[in-house]
């Protein structure tokens, strides 16, 4: 069996591009004919189990058609011959003003009609304490909630600074002032 057949990965990067736009689309019509059409297919979501096409269809038609926009941190395929295949992300998803990291699997086969998925699985990492509630906590100093998303923005600002100025290298020999003179 050849694995990542430029080919086969290049097929299922081109499913997973029109999955990922019918998603952040709330397209159901092409999410349902992604899917296998099978009592057989299963997908795992955040909060539900589905097995079975005609499950995952109602799941679909049922679900709320907000924040389903997303940003793809990280991209894996992988071919395993010439007609199965893994799909594998991590993506971020803005909730209450504070990113979510979740991830996703997606198992492909490639039939007679085209490529479907038999297996997904999509689940959010548990949700840690930011550290702008813990540091608000720690100081007794409240934030508003209709705040928060924006300071914690801020602090992502402060982060990414912060993250360039250590890209720095600094000699550990050398002795710093100990008065700073303009």
């Amino acid at each position: 069996m050849q694995i990542n057949d430029p080919g086969i990965v290049a097929e299922l990067r081109k499913c997973h591009d029109a999955y990922e736009k019918a998603l952040i689309g709330n397209e159901v019509s092409t999410l349902d004919a992604l899917f296998w059409d099978s009592p057989h297919a299963v997908r795992y979501g955040v909060t539900e189990n589905l097995y079975g096409s005609a499950e995952i269809q109602a799941f679909r038609q049922g679900r709320p058609k907000i924040n389903l926009a997303r940003e793809v941190v990280r991209l894996e395929i992988t071919a395993l011959g010439q007609s199965a295949g893994i799909v594998n992300l991590e993506f971020k998803r803005p909730t209450s003003g504070i990113d979510r990291h979740g991830r996703q699997t997606q198992f492909w086969i490639k039939f007679q009609e085209g490529w479907k998925i038999v297996s997904a699985h999509v689940s959010l990492m548990p949700a840690a304490s930011s550290y702008v509630d813990a540091a608000a906590a720690r100081v007794g100093l409240p934030i508003d909630a209709e705040y928060l998303g924006c300071v914690n923005e801020d602090m992502k600002r402060v982060a990414d600074v912060a993250a360039f100025l250590m890209e720095f290298p600094l000699d550990q020999t050398v002795e710093t002032a100990p008065v700073f003179r303009p």
